[in-house]
C-alpha cells in the first residue's frame, strides 16, 4: 500500500459542530486501519497556507494525498491546492453529519463534497471525490484502494523493464511506442539484445552453472529423464538472466524466446522464468510489452506474484488461460514438475503444472492511438487439467461476461493475479486518465 499524506481544508466560521472531536476520531481510525500514522491538526483556511501545505508534500517520499474537505470550504482554496499538486495522485474526502456524543451536526463537509464533485466532473479532473463517513469500512476499503493504486503510479513512474530481444513471431498487439509508454504510463523499456544474454551465460563459471542447476532442481521434479546437456543450459539461461537483472536494477523483463532461445540457443527460458518471478522479479516471455507492464502494474497493486497466460479458449462463461511453458512455482497446484518440450520448435525445459484454483483477476494495458485502455476482469479458478496433457493452465470462470471478453479481446496475453485488484485498477486508471473496460 502505497504511503499518503493527508491535508484537512476548512473555513474559519465552520470550526464548531464537534470538529476536533470529528477529526480525533477520524485520526484513530485511520491509524487502526493502517491507512495513516500521524495526527490530523492543521486545517488550511487560505490559498496562502495551502501553497505553503502542499509544497512541503512535494518535497516529501509520498504516493499519494487525500484533501480532507473537514468543513465548508471555498473554492479557491482547495483549487489552488489541486493545482499545485498537478503530478500528485490526489483524491479528496467528504463526510456526512455524524453524531457525537449523543448530537448530530454538519460541518459542512458534505456539502462541499458535492460541489467539488462537480468541479472534478467539469474539469475531467484524475482524481475522484469520496463522500462517506469513517465509520463506513467501504469508504476505507476506498482509501486503501487509492492508497495501492497512487503507490502503483509512482512505482510504474521509476521502473525499469528488461527487453531481451524484441516481439516474438511478428505478434503486433505485443508492440509498443516506446516514447509513449514512457510517457504516459511512465517506466522506462531498456532493449537488449539475446546475443548478450547468451554471451553471459557462456561465460559463467562452472560453479556458477553448478548452483544454478540446483536451484532448478530444487524447484520441483522432472516428469522424464533429465538431459544434463539441456539442464545445463537452461542453468546457465537462469543466471545470466539474473546477474543482468540485478545489475540493471530490472523489476520487470521480458525475455523474445523464438528463435534464439528456443532453436539456436537450444533451451527456452521458461523454467528460469517461472524461478525469477518467485525471487521478486516480474517476468514474462515473447516480448509483449503491453502485458508485461500491466503484470508489473497488478504486482505493485496486490504486492504478490503475478503471471500471464494466453486467452486460449472458452466454454459458456469459464475462459481458458494458458501460457506456453510458463508458470511461477508459487502460483502452482499439486505436485510441481518441469519437462522437456515434445515439439520440433522448442528445446528446453517447461512447467509441467497447473495454476491454483483461485480467485484472479485478469487484465492487459492496450495501447491505442496516441493513448491507452484498460481491459480487465475478475473471476473464480476452477480445477483445471494440464493443457494437452503438459502445459499449465487456469479455467476462470468470469464474474462478467465471456461474450465481452471476446468482443474487446485486444491481443492474447492477458496478465493474472490472485484475488480482487478490480477497486484498485479502478483507481489507478481514474489516476492516470485512461479508460476502463471491465467485462
Amino acid at each position: 500500500m502505497g504511503k499518503l499524506e493527508f491535508v484537512a481544508f476548512g473555513h474559519e466560521d465552520y470550526q464548531g459542530n464537534n470538529l476536533n472531536q470529528i477529526l480525533k476520531e477520524l485520526g484513530e481510525t485511520l491509524n487502526a486501519e493502517g491507512i495513516y500514522d500521524k495526527k490530523i491538526q492543521t486545517i488550511v483556511f487560505s490559498s496562502y497556507d495551502a501553497v505553503a501545505e502542499t509544497r512541503k508534500i512535494i518535497a516529501s517520499d509520498i504516493d499519494g494525498v487525500v484533501l480532507l474537505l473537514a468543513t465548508w470550504v471555498e473554492c479557491p482554496v482547495v483549487m489552488t491546492a489541486i493545482k499545485e499538486l498537478a503530478n500528485v495522485p490526489v483524491i479528496l474526502w467528504g463526510f456526512p453529519p455524524l453524531e457525537i456524543e449523543g448530537q448530530t451536526r454538519s460541518t459542512g463537509s458534505y456539502v462541499s463534497a458535492a460541489m467539488f464533485n462537480g468541479v472534478i466532473k467539469r474539469l475531467d479532473l484524475k482524481c475522484k471525490c469520496l463522500i462517506g463517513s469513517y465509520r463506513d469500512k467501504e469508504i476505507l476499503l476506498e482509501l486503501k484502494r487509492f492508497a495501492a493504486a497512487s503507490g502503483a503510479v509512482r512505482s510504474l513512474k521509476y521502473s525499469s523493464i528488461g527487453l531481451v530481444g524484441y516481439t516474438s513471431m511478428a505478434i503486433y498487439t505485443g508492440t509498443f511506442d516506446h516514447l509513449l509508454m514512457r510517457y504516459i504510463i511512465g517506466p522506462e523499456i531498456e532493449h537488449m539484445d539475446s546475443y548478450s544474454v547468451i554471451t553471459r551465460a557462456e561465460n559463467l563459471s562452472p560453479q556458477e552453472v553448478e548452483e544454478a542447476s540446483k536451484k532448478i532442481c530444487l524447484a520441483g521434479s522432472f516428469a522424464d529423464q533429465v538431459k544434463p546437456e539441456i539442464l545445463r543450459k537452461t542453468a546457465m539461461v537462469y543466471a545470466a538472466l539474473r546477474q543482468i537483472a540485478l545489475e540493471k536494477k530490472w523489476k520487470a523483463f521480458n525475455v523474445k524466446c523464438q528463435y534464439e532461445f528456443s532453436k539456436e540457443f537450444g533451451a527456452v527460458p521458461c523454467v528460469p522464468l517461472s524461478l525469477l518471478a518467485d525471487e521478486g522479479f516480474v517476468t514474462s516471455c515473447e516480448g509483449d510489452i503491453p502485458c508485461t507492464v500491466t503484470m508489473l502494474l497488478l504486482h505493485f497493486l496486490s504486492g504478490g506474484t503475478v503471471t500471464y497466460g494466453d486467452a486460449l479458449s472458452h466454454e459458456g462463461n469459464t475462459v481458458k488461460f494458458s501460457a506456453c511453458g510458463f508458470l511461477p512455482f508459487s502460483m502452482g497446484q499439486g505436485k510441481r514438475e518441469m519437462e522437456c518440450f515434445n515439439h520440433s520448435g522448442f528445446s528446453g525445459f517447461h512447467t509441467k503444472f497447473v495454476m491454483a484454483a483461485k480467485p484472479v483477476t485478469f487484465a492487459r494495458i492496450v495501447e491505442d492511438i496516441g493513448t491507452y485502455h484498460l481491459l480487465y476482469g475478475t473471476g473464480q479458478g476452477r480445477e483445471t487439467a494440464l493443457r494437452d496433457g503438459c502445459m499449465p493452465a487456469l479455467d476462470v470462470e468470469l464474474d462478467g461476461s465471456a461474450v465481452n471478453l471476446i468482443r474487446e479481446y485486444a491481443g492474447q496475453h492477458y496478465a493474472l493475479c490472485f484475488g480482487d485488484q478490480s477497486g484498485e485498477l479502478e483507481h489507478y486508471a481514474s489516476l492516470m486518465g485512461i479508460k476502463t473496460v471491465r467485462v
